[in-house]
């Protein structure tokens, strides 16, 4: 192999690579927190799977890219089908942005489609060209049809994410003032403080466990002690080192000193949140989710819809109206 075809290899499976690594970048921190409130179908693969397989169906499509590339850079449809192949490697990348960083299933099963439309277009552009580059993309666009499906089920599965998130149920700080990533909250008696959105404290000196609390998001902000000053709700996570991912609704008070939190209360364990809301004139916290049907195991996909309804005391303690 000559030296100038070796780093053609290099170059075509690097590129195909950080088309992967863009993707990760918006994927990673959205995999235990927004992703794993998600009703998922049935045949949902553990998260740990993807990884790998990405990171082998790039290096596969990179020796493809190769092989159209090693034809000649000259020729017409060597320029054209790699071109068409940049294409979709735009949409593998943007589909993690579209689906992980904006929360939005819907958009991303559009993004997915094109991806889809635009990998049956690569492989008949590569197979007039090459048809080993041709064969080394059929477990892409495989695994793609696979991700649309799971893509779809999500969408369909959770109709409060189907579109990109309002600021009311952000994932960001809300823009008035509060910052709920850098917050000291209450859960369970113990003061617990959020720095740039996580907690990790040991249960006991020297453990081998910790106890992670996430701000989770869904923000809404309304007038929850009547006087006529806006609040905001927020929802955080925490997981004690066990199989438990449990949640928390919190109600950052504003007072004319600042804002005052009031004690977590526990939504449910492994529940998919779906939406939080204040109603106007209502001095009511509701925050909508999806719990398993009673006697289902944990495992179970949550599927049933519920609403918890808060309310702030007077004396500033958040707790249930019904549930």
């Amino acid at each position: 192999m000559k030296l100038n075809t070796f780093f053609k290899l290099v170059i075509a499976v690097a590129v195909s690579q950080l088309a992967g690594l863009i993707g990760s970048i918006f994927t990673f921190s959205e995999i235990p927190t927004w992703y794993a409130t998600l009703v998922k179908p049935e045949l949902n693969p553990p998260s740990w799977i993807f990884g790998p397989v990405w990171t082998t169906l790039y290096v596969l499509m990179g020796i493809a890219a190769f092989l159209v590339w090693n034809k000649g850079l000259a020729r017409t449809d060597v320029k054209k089908a790699l071109s068409v192949f940049g294409i979709q490697l735009i949409l593998n990348a943007s589909w993690s942005i579209v689906f992980f960083s904006l929360h939005s299933p819907f958009w991303a099963f559009v993004n997915i489609t094109a991806l889809w439309l635009a990998i049956v277009w690569v492989m008949v552009l590569f197979y007039r060209i090459s048809r080993p580059a041709m064969w080394l993309l059929i477990p892409y666009i495989l695994w793609v049809s696979f991700a649309g499906y799971l893509n779809y089920s999500i969408w369909i599965l959770n109709p409060a994410s189907a579109t990109i998130q309002t600021p009311s149920q952000s994932t960001t700080p809300s823009t008035n003032g509060f910052d709920g990533k850098n917050a000291t909250i209450t859960i369970d008696g113990k003061s617990i403080t959020l720095v740039n959105g996580i907690s990790q404290i040991l249960p006991i000196p020297n453990s081998s466990s910790k106890i992670t609390t996430r701000y989770f998001g869904n923000e809404a902000t309304g007038d929850l002690t009547g006087d006529g000053i806006a609040d905001t709700a927020f929802l955080v996570t925490q997981d004690t080192g066990g199989s438990g991912l449990f949640y928390y609704a919190v109600v950052a008070i504003k007072t004319s000193t600042g804002y005052k939190t009031t004690n977590a209360f526990l939504i449910g364990d492994r529940i998919a949140p779906q939406s939080t809301y204040i109603p106007v004139n209502s001095r009511e916290l509701q925050v909508n989710y999806a719990e398993r049907k009673p006697g289902e195991p944990m495992t179970t996909a949550p599927s049933v819809g519920a609403v918890l309804l808060l309310k702030v005391t007077p004396a500033g303690i958040l707790e249930g109206l019904m549930k």
